[in-house]
């Protein structure tokens, strides 16, 4: 029997490779797992096998060169004690967030229900590898070291991953090297990793490396450790970190971890600061929720350059009125606290499954510059990132580096939502300017709030300055608008010097256009200001200034304002005035609008202005308007026709008015001249510059009369060319003007007479009233008052607009003179004007030959007066005598012969042609463009040489003969007359009916005051 069992044993142990393959191949069967394998030794207390592939051949799950097991029995049970193996290659994936090994899977142990814990298992593992798909990237997994499992084992985790994405991040280059150890069942893991980028969203962490020092409870449901983090970079849109380094410290478990953090960096630059240095401290905890709790710091801080560029942008707002001196040294302060700062604030975040809250204990910032803010105490600042809700409780204090001092009492009662604050702000100075805010009184509740504080304010504006001024603010907000005072309110102020202008001290009512008289929304900027019948008083010097609208009002959303009905009067009785019939402007881009009706005086200036109308805005600090506008004179009588201008500019600058227009006829569109003002408002004094370059006058044109009425009835039909200038200048109640016109070859129509080629300079001592120096001269190349004279001079002065004294004038006539005596002529008056003209040393012959009586020859010299009197009837001559010297001679030198007179009148002609008189008188009456009766008187009557003579003509010559002659006929032909007197063939030849006709035309014509060039009839 014995025998029998150990032949049994014997073939057994034979046969138990054989038996083992058996029993194994079956069991991998069972559970549907390929496998190859190759048994190198088998006892009962070792095992090894070589050549191990477990999977699809083609491309196995498990891959071993060589696995060593070794094992001991026991009659109940057997145990392994050692697991070695050499080279293993196995692969993974990640399914469902658990892993799976492939077929390897469906030859592990079913779970035990069993808390974790590492078997006591001696491993030696010389490489181990594991190729994780894990769903966002491949990980290869190392692992080499020896050991109990459950207490003494030491070996390297290896981890590699080219790239790798986890949730929304990506990891480039990622790199462990642990060192794992386990002691009493608990594992320990220390070494590097590290990852060349990881890009989460927009934020990119470049060259990180973590330091890991971590320790497990055996059970793996615990931890605890430390990280020491080491960033190259880190960018976001948030800003740019650069070295980032610190130590994160962890303890905790699947429910919750919580640790310290401490981490600095290098140079941070964020879209809003750029510091030296930032560092965060504390503590943190996640799981149920995510807290922190500690402090944030920044070192050497700065807010960007073009944040500071634009806020020092803001240095013209208020230009030229009392805030910008105060705007101007904040934002100097704000500046200089903005390019160096530090500071710490301490604080605690809260993010719960249902809201995210951040409580902000404290602030303490300090600049450079010496400036500070302080927020602390009591709960601090708590805000609601989820809806916005706010809460405050605290102090916070400003001040220090020229910022305004100002200390902030935060309260908020027990089992009340409403936050009230009271606070002091001191009174804020720069440059002589001050604003004080009293009273300083708000209340929050939840995201809506209430603040009440009274301001006042002083300080310079632009050409002057303001003091007191006052007005009570309330300022209401909610999470969907922003309102300032919502109710009517009083605005005061003390005293507001502008310009040279006073106001005196008063108070006007201001009313909300809307709602409130600011309101903020989702819509924008709202609301405006209404004032009615606004009226203030005050000074200019020493004259008194009223100021008045019938309405005014500003549209925030609009960006406009209008005033209605705005006045402005200056001065006592004769004040300078100025109204406008609406004004509009917009402060949108800069200060301009439009205005309409305007109209104005200057004081005593004797101008007004009327129907303006165009465009104004205000560029550095200066007012410039430019538009259309009629200048009219101011007296009853008007003395020039209304001039339109239309372009006309005018520029207000710290007091003083400069404009300039150009003037047109508005008949003609002809331009007249331009006009340069200057006005001092202060000293109410000024000038007015005229310029006229040329007014070309046609007959069929541009006429005086276009101009001014006062030509009516003095002058007509002009044609030629008048330019000049003149100066107005006006103090208080004195206007004083002066003129230097010229007039060259000037034709006109005058009450005495056509006129050809008058050239004058007129001098004017007073060019309102049309005034001149007297001894003004003028060349007059012909003047026809019935008897044409050329090339005189006129010696004159204007005394007013109508009436001009004639000094005297002289024109050479037929070798003699004509001369003029002074008179005043009255164009106002419709009287007679009286010219009385003196005829001295004319030549009888010179005189005929001027008058082209060609057949006629004549010696003597003449003296006489003609005096002509001009009135609504015309011209006309009474009392005029023309007187010879001494004897003469006048002879017809023509042709005549029998056939033209016959025989008697042959013979009376031939004896009369040529006679020499002793006495020759010429008396002249009548109109110049009517009946002309002419007296000539003969004596001492002789046969001149030429003559023929016989006993008749000889008897007769001894008798003493006087010829009387009356000439009756136009004052034109009279000369033609006295001719025909001596020419016996225009006697024959013109028949009676002609010259009737004749004469009964010129008596029936119109009599006109002003005759014209050529004696027509003229309206």
């Amino acid at each position: 029997m014995l025998v029998l069992l150990a032949v049994a044993v014997g073939a057994a142990w034979l046969q138990r490779r054989t038996i083992a393959r058996g029993f194994v191949d079956r069991e991998l069967a069972r559970r549907g797992v390929p496998a190859r394998y190759e048994i190198e030794q088998l006892s009962p207390w070792r095992q090894r096998l070589v050549n191990v592939s477990i999977g699809d051949p083609r491309d196995p799950d498990l891959v071993a060169d060589w696995i060593e097991l070794r094992t001991s029995l026991y009659p109940w049970r057997a145990e392994v004690l050692v697991a070695k193996a050499g080279k293993v290659r196995a692969r993974g994936r990640i399914v469902n967030g658990a892993l799976s090994m492939g077929s390897l899977d469906r030859l592990l142990p079913p779970p035990s229900g069993k808390p974790f814990s590492l078997p006591r298992l001696i491993v030696d593992v010389a490489d181990a590898q594991l190729r994780l798909d894990s769903g966002g990237g491949l990980v290869v997994l190392g692992l080499s070291g020896k050991g109990m499992l459950a207490d003494g084992f030491a070996g390297t985790l290896r981890a590699d991953a080219s790239r790798l994405r986890i949730a929304d991040c990506a990891l480039e280059g990622v790199a462990a090297r642990m060192q794992v150890g386990i002691r009493h069942g608990a594992p320990r893991l220390d070494g590097p990793v590290q990852a060349a980028r990881i890009a989460c969203a927009d934020t990119h962490v470049t060259q990180l490396r973590v330091a890991v020092r971590a320790a497990l409870e055996a059970s793996l449901a615990r931890w605890k450790g430390s990280a020491d983090l080491d960033a190259a970079a880190m960018d976001s849109p948030l800003g740019q970190l650069r070295r980032l380094r610190g130590g994160i410290g962890f303890d905790g478990d699947v429910a919750r971890t919580e640790g310290s953090v401490a981490l600095r960096s290098g140079a941070l630059a964020a879209a809003q600061v750029s510091a030296g240095s930032a560092a965060i401290s504390g503590r943190y905890a996640f799981g149920g929720t995510a807290a922190f709790q500690g402090e944030v710091a920044l070192e050497g801080a700065a807010l960007p350059a073009s944040l500071l560029g634009r806020v020092a942008g803001y240095g013209n707002v208020g230009q030229g009125t009392p805030v910008a001196p105060l705007v101007r040294r904040l934002l100097h302060a704000m500046g200089e606290a903005g390019r160096a700062f530090g500071g710490s604030a301490a604080l605690e975040l809260a993010m719960h499954a249902d809201r995210t809250t951040l409580r902000v204990r404290r602030l303490d910032l300090a600049a450079r510059s010496g400036a500070r803010l302080r927020f602390g105490q009591d709960t601090g600042l708590g805000l609601d990132l989820r809806d916005g809700g706010l809460d405050l409780a605290g102090q916070l204090s400003l001040g220090g580096g020229g910022l305004p001092d100002a200390a902030v009492r935060l309260s908020r009662r027990p089992g009340s939502r409403e936050l009230r604050g009271t606070g002091l702000v001191r009174p804020y100075v720069a440059d002589g300017a001050r604003l004080e805010l009293s009273g300083l009184d708000f209340s929050l509740r939840g995201t809506a709030g209430d603040v009440r504080t009274a301001m006042t304010l002083s300080g310079p504006v632009r050409g002057g300055r303001v003091d007191g001024l006052s007005m009570p603010l309330l300022v209401h907000w909610d999470a969907q608008m922003l309102a300032v005072n919502p109710q009517c309110s009083m605005i005061g102020f003390s005293h507001v010097a502008m310009g040279g202008a006073v106001l005196d001290g008063d108070r006007l009512k201001l009313c909300p256009l809307g709602p409130a008289m600011v309101r903020w929304g989702p819509h924008g900027l709202a609301g405006g200001i209404r004032l009615a019948q606004p009226e203030l008083k005050g000074s200019v010097g020493d004259s008194a200034l009223r100021v008045a609208a019938e309405a005014a009002q500003l549209d925030l959303a609009a960006s406009r304002f209008t005033v209605t009905r705005a006045a402005a009067r200056l001065g006592g009785d004769r004040p300078t005035r100025l109204d406008i019939g609406q004004l509009d402007g917009s402060f949108r881009s800069g200060l301009g609008g439009e205005f309409d009706a305007l109209g104005g005086q200057i004081g005593a200036v004797p101008l007004q202005l009327s129907e303006g109308k165009g465009s104004w805005h205000v560029e550095n600090g200066d007012f410039l308007l430019r538009g259309s506008f009629t200048l009219a004179d101011a007296e009853a009588a008007a003395r020039f026709e209304p001039l339109a201008a239309p372009n006309g500019s005018l520029r207000l600058h710290d007091g003083k008015i400069d404009a300039q227009a150009a003037f047109v006829s508005p008949k003609h569109q002809l331009p007249v001249g331009t006009v340069k003002i200057a006005h001092d408002l202060a000293r109410a004094e000024g000038q007015a510059l005229l310029d006229v370059p040329g007014i070309r006058f046609h007959t069929d044109g541009l006429q005086p009369s276009d101009l001014t009425s006062l030509t009516y009835g003095v002058i007509a039909d002009v044609d030629g060319l008048v330019a000049g200038t003149g100066r107005f200048g006006w103090s208080g109640d004195t206007v004083a003007s002066t003129g230097h016109f010229t007039a060259t070859d000037v034709a006109l129509a005058a009450a005495f007479g056509p006129v050809q080629g008058l050239t004058t300079q007129l001098d004017f001592t007073d060019l309102l009233n049309l005034r001149s120096a007297p001894g003004q001269t003028a060349n007059i190349a012909e003047i026809n008052p019935g008897v044409p004279v050329r090339g005189g001079v006129l010696r004159y002065q204007l005394l007013d607009s109508r009436r001009v004294r004639v000094e005297g004038a002289r024109w050479p006539f037929a070798g003699g003179e004509l001369v003029l005596d002074p008179t005043v002529l009255d164009f106002d008056v419709a009287g007679e004007r009286r010219l009385t003209f003196h005829v001295k040393g004319a030549d009888a012959a010179l005189f005929l030959k001027e008058m082209a009586f060609d057949n006629l020859d004549a010696t003597g010299t003449f003296d006489g007066t003609l005096p002509m009197i001009f009135d609504a009837r015309g011209g006309r001559i009474e009392g005029g005598e023309l007187r010879a010297r001494t004897g003469g001679h006048i002879a017809y030198v023509g042709e005549v012969s029998r056939q033209d007179v016959g025989f008697w009148g042959n013979m009376a002609f031939q004896a009369l042609k040529s006679l020499d008189y002793k006495d020759l008188t010429i008396r002249m009456n009548g109109p110049l463009a009517g009946e002309m009766i002419t007296d000539i008187g003969f004596s001492g009557v002789s046969q001149g040489k030429g003559a023929k003579s016989n006993f008749l003509i000889r008897r007769l010559a001894r008798l003493p003969l006087v010829f009387n002659v009356r000439i009756s006929a136009p004052f034109r032909q009279l000369l033609d007359s006295i001719q025909s007197w001596y020419d016996p063939r225009r006697l024959i030849e013109r028949n009676l009916p002609s010259l009737i006709e004749e004469q009964n035309r010129a008596q029936e014509g119109a009599k006109p005051a002003v005759q014209p060039r050529e004696s027509a009839p003229v309206p």
